[in-house]
């Protein structure tokens, strides 16, 4: 699948990426006794952190703080939309489900416990070949956090791809962030009855573990490594 991607600034530079279908990192190198794996591959995306604050909360210039919206440390967060219904990170390769506001599997008002996750949300996915792919799954941890833009002031803590919502759009013409919390695949080992989840609205990027009856979004994710 090719994708042009075009940044628009004093010029314009167009980019044609090709989407891999499954993000795979590192060299391997055996011997006849060891298999290594180097990582040299799929960078830890940015935060989208622009901005410096003070421990007061002012804002502050940031040259030579040393924060983060003075570094800018990883891969500067870059999305492809694919135009059926998914959106793919450009650094990871993962490829996300679109959400949308039409009452459908997809919409951004539908909430699942951990186990309906599962069951429901992206079994259901697959089960129609959404997008033409029947390995949808939930995200787990990291996968879910790697979206987040705490750039953000207002909500939800997203980037633009995953932020344009309006009144009955499908997914093939908007991307909805919903203003619940969002289930990952993944237990908290300390109470395992419970499961981590992110909030990309009412704390602008918070992340927490609460009890697996709880009803949360969900936003399926297929391929990496």
């Amino acid at each position: 699948m090719k994708r042009t991607l075009c940044v628009v600034g004093l010029a314009a530079l167009c980019l044609t990426w090709v989407a891999p279908a499954a993000a795979q990192c590192g060299t391997t190198t055996t011997t006849s006794t060891t298999t290594t794996t180097l990582m040299t591959g799929c960078p830890l995306p940015a935060t989208g952190q622009t901005t410096c604050w003070d421990s007061s909360g002012n804002v502050i210039p940031c040259a030579g703080t040393g924060h983060d919206g003075d570094l800018r440390k990883g891969a500067p967060l870059a999305y492809v939309d694919n135009g059926n219904g998914t959106i793919t990170d450009v650094n990871t390769g993962l490829m996300w489900e679109k959400q949308s506001n039409d009452g459908s599997v997809h919409a951004v008002g539908n909430t699942y416990t951990w186990d309906q996750a599962f069951s429901g949300h992206v079994a259901t996915l697959n089960t129609m070949s959404f997008a033409g792919h029947t390995d949808w799954r939930v995200p787990n941890y990291k996968e879910l956090v790697s979206i987040l833009n705490l750039q953000n002031v207002s909500p939800p803590a997203v980037s633009p791809a995953f932020n344009n919502c309006s009144s009955g759009c499908t997914v093939l013409t908007c991307s909805c962030t919903s203003p619940y919390y969002y289930w990952s695949s993944t237990s908290w080992a300390f109470g395992p009855t419970y499961a981590w989840f992110v909030d990309f609205f009412h704390s602008g990027g918070g992340v927490d573990a609460n009890g697996k009856g709880n009803g949360y979004a969900v936003r399926g994710v297929r391929g990496g490594s």
